[in-house]
């Protein structure tokens, strides 16, 4: 069976502002993505990543889904946004694993039972399997693009990774 994860927008969009796509398709071979996370992440291509995550589509490293995913969720699902939703359909009809980062979407997705990642797990996760030197380069340009991060995941995935804190922490956070 091919390796595969579904994406939703967020996590999409900072590998492809890190220029690091290749990470997600190192670790899980075929990312497939909705049509409404596709039209998040390439509408605007003067975004940070839209044109790094347009490339990987146009050369099927991002497959999109065009299927209208149907079938309702439960009322946990009310607050999010359509991308998340139609993330968490995708990964629970196809029984794939979801990379997702919203703390609304990953508490609906674990309801549901489907296994979940966000970005800095899959920093972690590529760390540990050689696919990257190190985290915290990465972790400072993401925070310097603009992607939050709270100053205790930061600490925490460090630590995890066995390195010193990046730029974005002062030594008074350890």
């Amino acid at each position: 069976m091919t390796k595969q994860i579904i994406a939703d927008a967020g996590p999409l969009i900072a590998f492809g502002s890190m220029d690091k796509l290749s990470i997600l398709f190192d670790l899980f071979g075929k990312v497939v993505i909705s049509n409404v996370v596709a039209d998040e992440c390439v509408l605007d291509l003067s975004r940070p990543g839209a044109v790094h995550i347009k490339k990987a589509m146009d050369k099927g490293k991002i497959e999109i889904n065009n299927k209208r995913v149907a079938g309702e969720l439960s009322e946990s699902v009310d607050m999010l946004g359509a991308g998340e939703v139609s993330a968490i359909k995708l990964a629970l009809i196809n029984k794939i694993p979801l990379l997702i980062d919203e703390k609304l979407g990953r508490r609906a997705a674990e309801k549901l039972n489907i296994k979940i990642i966000g970005t800095v797990g899959v920093l972690l996760l590529a760390k540990r399997r050689k696919c990257i030197d190190k985290i915290s380069p990465l972790i400072d340009t993401l925070t310097e693009n603009g992607y939050r991060l709270s100053q205790k995941l930061i600490r925490d995935v460090l630590v995890l990774a066995r390195e010193t804190h990046g730029k974005n922490l002062s030594t008074q956070d350890y």
